[in-house]
């Protein structure tokens, strides 16, 4: 049995459909990208996370 450890992301199944870019300097992505490796972590995981974690914030907002 392959017991592969998961970083995240999408669910099996699910198909990536669109994509985000943006514009930052090289110095930023260089030291973010620095950071996300230390921790462990996949930049465009957690960008995801974030992007997410704010449309459920809004939507909270949105009902009070």
């Amino acid at each position: 049995m392959n017991n592969k450890n998961s970083l995240g992301g999408r669910p099996p199944g699910r198909k990536k459909t669109a994509k985000i870019e943006i514009v930052i300097e090289p110095e930023v992505k260089s030291e973010f990208m620095n950071l996300m490796r230390k921790e462990g972590k996949m930049a465009s995981i957690e960008i995801g996370t974030w992007i997410k974690d704010y449309i459920k914030g809004m939507k909270g907002s949105e009902t009070k």
